[in-house]
């Protein structure tokens, strides 16, 4: 798309048309956002504050007037303009972190969207969300009675956005499909940045997971159901806490990132190791002159790395740099995520182009990967300036996903992705090590899932297996053998069981007689995440397990009849083990591991 304004002014134009594009859900009018462009002097910082702040004063000042005399329809569109106004006005004034100028705008976009969000129905909640001795500010978005339990989107934005600013890109869309949404600015992001000094942390599944302790006390939340969105930076956040929250049961990355070192060390004509070195060195006056002068030369490249400090806290553009570096999903992190995952992708993304694509090519779950382009005017850094386009892809994509899917089909689904995970880790001396499971080394117990697998999949798609439960199902290559059989497997459970009435129709033969499919689907998920813990347990990779998935497997099983089950070949008599002790070590103990339980609770303990 060629510039309608700023054509020398590349993050001018961007800004410019991040604001046009939030017209779709009420974030601007295109003739405000015209002759404000036109007021302003390109590349020049304190006229694009000063013109966005006059535009924001004169609309904040009627929606005032507007809802003085009762009018709450037109309060509320132009309270929600003037929040995004107000928003643009101070966004290039970061380079100076104690400009007034910056809290001024910033407090007058939150007051504006807070009056807002109360003239909606039902009004859009502020709330606070406990986090380390302190919360963060978010927004709860009911789109129908309180108390209705719905699938729920929890959002946030990236580098520079903010918690209202996400109405405009994804909250208000995904409330008029019928999600719950609770959006929220985390650590580095403006709220707390602002007001607690709280700066962005690399390890955002510590960010999240205690925003998903507090979503699911709210009862207009299903926990089975919680996607994350993460927009711009946040489609390095989101799929980073999805790798180690497990109750996350999808992921958008709006668009996706997977390694922000490859940002930071592109301006560096350095080869990559010696990037990170250098950049990470406690002295070195040299690299210090090359980014200054590349942040001459480049005003976006300057603003990134200004914006970069300000959320930070970095005390020199080197130093924002090195820090970046943490902010990846190398070393199995991306493989680690176990939930269905969309990937989008802007064809003439200026600011993380090539980092969808590395994202996608390391998932190891289900995965699903849109590319926006130019022909659709949606090719620009998160579908700026297509939002309408760009989140109806992103939600019918969703809807299908979050459909009613079965519990224990999704639960099958988390479980083949954990035990792949520690499959991915065994290594090749320790095939023979003897498992929690009696008689059985790791080669054997893993042959047996995959055993399981091929069958479980066979009579699923009414496809000949290939051989019977006791072969040798392996080969030269245990980790691929699994891979293959994990994905075919996975393949049939949706298919076959995509809704519960499936679920219900379905049934698989065993060796001890054919089944219906609701029995069925639950031995097969116990089979792979138990084996699966057993695995985990030989080699010492208990940190790869998913305990919420084997709590609820747990509390499913005491509601249950296991008298049955409990015979020499299945299941043990219960185990003691420490009520406080980890998931997966009271599941083992309820299943019959003898002794081990106690001895892991005790390892946990001493850890």
């Amino acid at each position: 798309m060629e510039p309608i304004f700023f054509p020398d002014h590349p993050s001018f134009w961007y800004e410019t048309l991040r604001t046009l594009g939030h017209i779709a859900y009420g974030g601007a009018d295109f003739g405000e956002v015209a002759v404000t462009a036109q007021s302003i002097t390109g590349g020049d910082y304190d006229s694009w504050h000063d013109q966005w702040l006059a535009n924001a004063d004169r609309v904040a000042d009627r929606a005032r007037i507007a809802l003085e005399s009762g009018h709450r329809t037109s309060a509320r569109d132009g309270f929600l303009r003037a929040s995004n106004y107000y928003r643009c006005a101070e966004f290039f004034l970061h380079g100076d972190t104690a400009d007034p100028r910056i809290r001024h705008a910033y407090d007058a976009s939150v007051d504006c969207f807070r009056r807002a969000a109360a003239l909606f129905t039902p009004a859009i909640e502020p709330v606070a969300i406990p986090y380390e001795g302190t919360t963060l500010p978010g927004y709860l978005y009911r789109p129908g009675a309180p108390g209705a339990r719905r699938p729920t989107v929890v959002m946030f934005n990236g580098f520079d956005g903010t918690a209202e600013e996400m109405h405009f890109f994804g909250a208000a869309a995904a409330v008029e499909r019928g999600y719950t949404v609770l959006v929220f600015d985390g650590p580095g992001q403006p709220g707390p940045r602002h007001r607690q000094g709280l700066m962005f942390r690399p390890d955002w599944e510590n960010v999240v997971t205690p925003v998903l302790d507090f979503a699911t006390t709210l009862p207009e939340v299903d926990p089975e159901r919680i996607a994350v969105f993460g927009a711009s930076m946040g489609g390095y956040l989101a799929p980073r806490a999805a790798a180690f929250d497990r109750r996350i049961a999808a992921v958008v990355a709006l668009d996706g990132v997977f390694d922000l070192g490859d940002i930071s060390t592109a301006p560096l004509a350095l080869p990559r190791d010696e990037a990170e070195r250098r950049l990470r060195a406690a002295h070195d006056p040299g690299l210090d002159s090359e980014i200054e002068q590349a942040m001459a030369a480049a005003p976006t490249l300057k603003w990134a790395i200004e914006q970069g400090m300000f959320a930070m806290d970095a005390d020199s553009p080197r130093a924002f740099c090195a820090a970046y570096l943490d902010y990846h999903l190398r070393d199995g992190i991306a493989e680690r995520i176990n939930c269905p995952v969309l990937v989008c992708s802007g064809e003439d993304d200026g600011f993380f182009k090539g980092q969808p694509e590395k994202l996608y090519h390391h998932l190891r779950c289900e995965k699903t990967f849109i590319a926006f382009t130019e022909e659709e005017g949606a090719e620009a850094h998160c579908q700026s300036g297509a939002q309408k386009l760009a989140f109806a892809r992103v939600y019918d994509w969703l809807d299908e996903v979050m459909a009613q899917r079965p519990a224990v089909v999704g639960g099958i689904g988390r479980a083949l992705s954990m035990t792949g995970t520690v499959v991915e880790a065994i290594d090749a001396d320790a095939w023979s090590l003897p498992t929690p499971c009696p008689e059985w080394d790791t080669r054997t117990a893993l042959n047996h899932i995959v055993g399981g697998m091929r069958i479980f999949a066979a009579e699923l798609t009414g496809a000949d297996p290939g051989g019977e439960h006791h072969d040798d199902w392996l080969g030269t290559d245990p980790q691929a053998a699994y891979a293959a059989a994990a994905e075919a497997d996975h393949t049939a459970w949706l298919h076959a069981a995509a809704t519960e009435t499936d679920l219900a129709k379905a049934t698989v033969r065993l060796g001890f007689g054919t089944i219906p499919g609701p029995t069925a689907a639950l031995i097969h998920l116990t089979e792979v995440l138990v084996h699966g813990l057993d695995l985990a347990v030989t080699v010492d990779r208990t940190d790869l397990i998913d305990q919420h998935l084997c709590q609820e497997l747990l509390a499913r099983m005491r509601r249950m009849d296991m008298d049955a089950f409990r015979r020499p070949g299945m299941f043990g008599p219960e185990a003691a083990a420490p009520a406080d002790a980890p998931a997966h070590i009271r599941l083992l103990a309820f299943l019959g591991r003898q002794g081990i339980p106690v001895v892991l609770a005790e390892k946990t303990t001493r850890s």
